[in-house]
């Protein structure tokens, strides 16, 4: 059995995070993004599914990597996003300050 992320079930994914910038068309960065997850069925009307599938990723993957900085540890977690039109090869990124329970989502990009 791999390294899991601590509290793999209980991580946190800011909605506003994915609405604004990850499934965002018109955010300068996010709309890149927002058109690779389109293709996989997800748009600014599927966040809490993204979300669930986020969470899902969290909790089943393995973590690939962890980076400390001097505010806490990275984790990088690699996985199969599942959307309604199909799948694609993600990795997520995750961060755990020092003195805090559980992760938060970074970002997600295509891998």
């Amino acid at each position: 059995m791999g390294l899991k992320i601590p509290k793999e079930d209980d991580v946190r994914v800011d909605e506003g995070k994915v609405r604004n910038y990850l499934l965002s068309e018109s955010h300068t960065v996010g709309r890149f993004k927002a058109r690779f997850f389109a293709a996989v069925g997800f748009d600014s009307s599927g966040v809490p599914a993204f979300i669930g599938e986020l969470r899902r990723i969290a909790a089943a993957g393995q973590v690939s990597e962890i980076m400390e900085t001097p505010f806490g540890q990275k984790y990088l977690i690699p996985g199969d996003l599942k959307g309604p039109l199909g799948t694609v090869p993600v990795l997520t990124v995750w961060f755990r300050g020092h003195g805090e329970e559980r992760a938060r989502l970074v970002t997600v990009r295509p891998r």
